[in-house]
């Protein structure tokens, strides 16, 4: 299909080389030209289109992945935006994590231009958009999810492809799923660096932990590729984890639910922020931490 696609970062970028991998014909719009993963994909033959309107008038179906609600806004209502160029019928995807109140305004209105608006926020980080193996959550017309499967299929695993519901279901499915994220990492790195301290071994908390009623995704997977190992590279940056969890606070004031462990949680990713570590890992928040305790969690392996 002829795909264009708005947001060329550390998810965006693998996620094009998918779909060129499974032969569809990609438009892009780079907002920041200048960055390697546009040349990468440049190079390896996709087109650039000056504008967010003029890569709609190119394409059947657009793919926004962008940081915030503010972003996905701007390149597809705004001025040189995606309504202003689509064609009767166009499918935008937006596959980016943002407020479902924004989602469900933004379907409102493709919906009276005679467009289509899934929101299908994505799970796996960017080792998921390099393998292709994203697990996707999508909301809005089910029979317009179907005719996009093939475009989804590219970027995700087939079996961890979701049709959830009505507009907006996907961002709700996609925050519920971070909050939990955000806690058990920050859970994680306190439950580590008091073990440290009080003088147990990493490699053996984590190996006993991993068999244990503690373990999880985040232990098995996350911290030691990226902060059992001391790298901290992003991964998911802790300033979008820290975004991810102010939504969360918003959903559960608009449906009056408490959830005061994310509320704890954004902080302690607040203070990871404070300390220089918003564009690392959000397992970095395990170094801000540290630094409090005067010790390091490392693996000797």
């Amino acid at each position: 299909m002829q795909v264009g696609f708005i947001g060329v970062g550390v998810m965006g970028g693998p996620m094009i080389l998918n779909l060129l991998k499974k032969g569809h014909e990609v438009t892009i719009f780079a907002r920041h030209p200048e960055k390697a993963s546009v040349q990468e994909v440049l190079q390896a033959g996709v087109r650039q289109a000056p504008s967010p309107r003029a890569l709609a008038m190119a394409s059947e179906i657009v793919i926004t992945m962008v940081a915030n609600s503010p972003d996905v806004e701007e390149v597809v209502a705004g001025p040189q935006g995606i309504f202003e160029g689509a064609r009767k019928g166009l499918i935008i995807i937006d596959m980016s994590t943002i407020a479902p109140s924004v989602t469900r305004k933004l379907h409102e209105q493709a919906s009276e231009r005679g467009l289509h608006f899934l929101d299908a926020p994505v799970s796996g980080g960017s080792q998921g958009a390099i393998n292709g193996t994203l697990s996707i959550m999508v909301g809005g017309e089910q029979n317009i999810f179907e005719r996009a499967r093939p475009v989804l299929a590219a970027m995700g695993k087939e079996e961890n492809i979701f049709y959830v519901g009505p507009s907006g279901a996907g961002e709700v499915v996609k925050i519920v799923n971070n909050m939990l994220v955000g806690t058990i990492s920050a859970s994680i790195a306190e439950a580590f660096v008091l073990g440290v301290k009080a003088g147990a071994d990493t490699d053996t908390m984590a190996k006993i932990i991993g068999v244990s009623t503690g373990a999880s995704w985040q232990l098995a997977n996350q911290f030691p590729m990226r902060a059992f190992n001391g790298s901290f590279k992003p991964g998911f940056m802790t300033d979008l984890l820290h975004k991810d969890l102010g939504l969360a606070l918003d959903l559960a004031a608009e449906n009056q639910a408490t959830v005061a462990m994310t509320s704890i949680a954004r902080q302690l990713y607040e203070l990871s922020r404070a300390s220089g570590h918003g564009r690392d890992d959000y397992t970095a928040l395990m170094q801000a931490l540290e630094q409090l305790a005067g010790v390091e969690v490392r693996s000797k392996q």
